[in-house]
Order: C-alpha cells, then structure tokens, then sequence
C-alpha cells in the first residue's frame, strides 16, 4: 500500500474513532444499567397455598433466669457467712446478672473489698441449673425430659436453656416439626423462677437489642399462656446457585469470618452476627468480653476480669453506639410468629411457687413465602445481545 492509499483511510480512521468514542459512554451507561437491573430484580418473592405437604418448624423457646434479690441474698449468707460485707451482694448481683456494666466492680479495686475472681464459678453458684430451673415438661401432651431439649445457651442474658434451638444443639436439622400428620405442636412446663421467655426462629438466639423478637417477663408463681401463629419462608433450591450479594440473605451455614474466628456459635443468623460484632467491639475497646460470652482458656480472646468489666462500663455508651452499626445481613431462613392470644398474669386465679407456661401454635400455617430465583445468567445474555444487535455488535 502506497502513500496515497494511506491517506485515504485516514478520514475513515477519524471516523471510526469518533463513532466509537462518542458511542463507548453510552454502551457501558446503557450495560451498567442492565447489570444492575438484573442484580437487583434477580430474586423473586410469591405466596405459596399448596401447605398439605409442608413442614412447619415449630418456634425456639428460650428461658433465661431473672435477678432475684431476696435468692442473692440467701446464696450470699449461705456462701460467704451472715456478716459477709454487704457491699459483696451488689457486687455479686451486678457480676450474675451482668448488663452491660458493672458500677459495683469498682469497690473491689478501689475501697478494699476482697471479692471472689472467678466469675465462672459465681454463676454456678448463684444460677439456677436446668433441673433446678425447669419441670414437667410436655410436648403434645407426652412427657419429655426437660434437660435434656431445654439445651444451655450462651447469651447476652448469661446461661439460658432453649427447647428447639438449632444454636443450643449444635445440630442443623430441627427437632420439632409440625405438619399435618402430627399436628399443630404446644409446649407446657414450669419453672420455679422469675424468667425472661423469648420465643423466636430455631437459629436465631436472644439478645440486648432484638426489638422484633417475641419477649415477655413471667414472674414466679403467674400462670402463662401464648398461642401463636407461623409464617415460614421456603427458599427455592435454585437460590444456592447465585451469590448471597445477588440474594441479599445468608443460608444457616454461611457463617461470617467472625463468627468463624470466634466460634461462639454454630450457625448464621441475624442475632448471632449482631453478638459476635458486639463481642468484636468488647474487644476492640477492653481487649476482653464479659462472662457470659467468653469462654474460658480460649486461643482469640480473654474473659474479662474485674478490671476489664470496669472498662466496659467505661465505653458502655460508645459500645452501644457502636453495635448500632453493625452490618448483618438478614438470613434465609426466616419465619414469622405472631401472638394471637396472650394470657394476662392477673387473671389466674392461683399463685404458688411454681410458674405454669404454655406456648402452642394455634394453626398450621396455610400460606408461606417462596423466595427464588427468577432470572439467570442466561437472561442477561439475552439482555446483552439484543444490546449489541441494537448497537451493530456481533456477540
């Protein structure tokens, strides 16, 4: 090719350039805008009726143990004799029932108060234990041994036991199931102490800030009753298949580094993820967490001694405002209870030590969410390529 033939490709050579570069911006705004509408649209939501053949998990009940001054004081007598300095009862009830702080702890470093050092063994002392705790337990009307499915849990509340826990198991199948063959499940025991009760999914646990969870405080000796209904959310098997950025939840067994790092608990959910971030933030501030949390002779962390649990008080307002930013994604597996009957304590009509509870589901469910995948890799393929036809490019 001489000369001559050069210059003539050049105005075409100008050309193309211009096309092409006044065209690019274009294509890419219109492709990223594609690729975002199929990200965010990939997922669908639908209302399932076909229930003959559903299995319904049947919610975790967990029981955590109140403070109690009147047993502190008891325990205290018994423990470190009747002229046992007094100030040891706030010390001794701030450490047990620990919320966060600890105001108390300060007297055992500053105002010479000799105070015991290892907590592990105050909450044996001073906690109810599950068979002390926990009595005549029924499920569908059949006997159960009740320590042996109100399994301990680790929360944020200390040492609670729950009946259908995945988390206090350590088992991914769940116990309890209704369906229509064994019908809607209930519950009934007592206990022999002030409790806080939760009622909430098999994988997720109670803790300081669960806003939506089903929580109520059942004093010693009231009668209580609460009858609710379920609405679960059944994932299509085609939701493995993409991402959980794509999905925008975590499956059980997707646990975060974290929770990996810390192993407190076994599997995903909403709630272990906010504790773990809590237990993370202890850290960064105190480099320790408290007692109920920590275990002890761990390689990752420490549990908190007196001076430790001062420095939590310290930051307690920081923590708080931290853990507000933890960034935990919503899990797959999520149902919904709500209460339709919820008995009131003074209406029962006897008052004893012992504290009768019954939680039963009044229904089985005949509607439930199906979350699945609605468009695949195959649909923005499609979507490209009636782009580059538009735009005279081959694929």
């Amino acid at each position: 090719m001489n000369w001559k033939e050069k210059l003539k490709l050049i105005p075409k050579t100008i050309f193309y350039i211009t096309f092409v570069g006044s065209v690019m911006p274009m294509y890419l705004n219109i492709s990223k805008g594609l690729y975002n509408n199929f990200i965010a649209t990939s997922i669908s939501f639908y209302l399932d009726t076909l229930f003959l053949n559903w299995n319904t998990s049947f919610p975790a009940v967990t029981i955590c143990e109140l403070y109690n001054g009147e047993k502190l004081w008891d325990l205290s007598e018994k423990y470190f004799g009747i002229d046992h300095d007094l100030r040891l009862d706030d010390v001794v009830g701030e450490i047990v029932y620990f919320q966060g702080s600890c105001t108390a702890c300060d007297t055992c470093d500053n105002q010479n108060l000799t105070c015991p050092q290892n907590f592990t063994q105050l909450l044996d002392m001073f906690r109810s234990n599950c068979s002390e705790l926990i009595g005549n337990c029924k499920y569908n009307n059949n006997f159960i041994e009740c320590c042996d499915h109100f399994q301990p849990l680790r929360t944020e509340y200390g040492l609670c036991y729950a009946f259908n826990s995945n988390q206090a198991n350590k088992a991914a199948e769940v116990a309890y199931i209704n369906n229509r063959r064994a019908g809607a499940g209930h519950l009934t025991f007592e206990v022999t102490a002030d409790i806080q009760l939760f009622l909430h999914s098999p994988f997720e646990i109670p803790f300081l800030t669960a806003d939506g969870m089903i929580r109520e405080t059942v004093l010693q000796g009231w009668n209580k009753e609460i009858i609710i209904t379920a609405m679960e959310v059944y994932n299509h098997q085609s939701l493995s298949t993409i991402d959980m950025d794509e999905r925008k939840c975590r499956f059980f067994t997707e646990r975060t580094d974290l929770g990996s790092y810390l192993e407190l608990y076994s599997f995903y959910s909403f709630s272990t993820c906010i504790v773990e971030c809590a237990f993370s933030i202890h850290l960064k501030f105190c480099n320790c967490s408290n007692h109920f949390l920590a275990k002890e002779g761990s390689a990752h962390y420490r549990m908190c001694d007196y001076e430790g649990l001062m420095c939590l008080t310290d930051y307690y307002y920081d923590i708080l405002e931290e853990r507000r930013q933890c960034d935990c994604m919503s899990p797959c597996e999520e149902p919904e209870y709500n209460i339709i009957f919820n008995s009131a304590e003074w209406n029962m009509k006897r008052k004893s030590d012992l504290t009768k509870i019954r939680v039963g589901l009044a229904e089985l469910p005949t509607l439930r969410y199906v979350r699945k995948v609605s468009k695949t890799n195959l649909d923005l393929l499609s979507k490209y390529k009636y782009l580059h036809m538009y735009m005279g490019v081959n694929v």
